[in-house]
């Protein structure tokens, strides 16, 4: 069964970034990513230590799946 944007927006939903459950952001990939890290990551320079971190946890969208 699939959901609407509706339905989906008024749930929580877990950040691929920071892990946490939220009720607003957007769907990347299947993948949820909340405002507050959205913010973040457009805000932050390369030369920031957090970019790394910001790096690796959106990698998270590009492995590959195995559903059973």
């Amino acid at each position: 069964m699939r959901t609407s944007i509706a339905d989906r927006n008024q749930r929580e939903h877990v950040c691929i970034v920071c892990e946490q459950e939220k009720k607003e952001g957007i769907f990347l990939f299947s993948h949820f990513l909340c405002l507050d890290c959205n913010r973040a990551i457009v805000q932050t320079n390369t030369d920031d230590p957090n970019y790394s971190f910001y790096v690796r946890q959106l990698r998270k969208m590009f492995t590959s799946k195995i559903h059973s």
